[in-house]
């Protein structure tokens, strides 16, 4: 236990979602975003992960005659516990702040497509978990799988949701690492 670690670490890379609802309605689709990933290392098995996620959220569902679309885009910002058992694999647990950018509704029927953006007050920031697994691949670069979930209440009335779920896989690259620690 005595080896030397590097305490600051920062990563960059994309990551694939695959988000849905809890509606029953609707059908996910795979989505690509990036995120910047900051780590304190409190001792070589041990770390708190932060930064921040761009995370684009798109499902699909029957209206009427033809097929609805939301697009959503949000910025997530993780807080993590990362505990490294072994030195390829790490485990994750934390929670989220999803923070609302904007959304549309695209509705196509045949050749015709008709997209109207939401209004702010349909979709909001929300909170929720993560679970995570990483591979470390070398000492540079990371495969991650994150299952995740975001909760908050919306009115009875309306027919969109703020609740979601779903799985995240990425790959980040290492940028940048303080000096080893003793």
């Amino acid at each position: 236990m005595d080896q030397n670690f590097s305490k600051w670490s920062i990563r960059l890379g994309p990551q694939l979602n695959r988000i849905n609802t809890n509606l029953g309605t609707t059908s996910p689709t795979l989505t690509l975003g990036g995120l910047v990933e900051l780590e304190y290392r409190l001792s070589k098995t041990v770390g708190l992960v932060s930064g921040a996620q761009f995370t684009p959220i798109h499902y699909s569902y029957p209206k009427g005659d033809s097929i609805a679309t939301d697009r959503l885009k949000y910025i997530t910002y993780p807080l993590l516990l990362r505990l490294q058992p072994t030195d390829n694999v790490s485990l994750g647990l934390g929670i989220i702040y999803q923070a609302f950018i904007n959304g549309e509704k695209r509705v196509e029927i045949e050749d015709y497509a008709e997209t109207t953006p939401y209004a702010e007050e349909i979709f909001k920031d929300s909170f929720g978990g993560v679970v995570q697994a990483v591979y470390h691949l070398n000492r540079r670069i990371n495969i991650f799988a994150n299952f995740r979930w975001i909760r908050r209440t919306s009115p009875p009335t309306q027919p969109q949701t703020n609740n979601t779920n779903g799985f995240q896989l990425g790959i980040v690259y290492r940028i940048w690492k303080s000096k080893l620690s003793p």
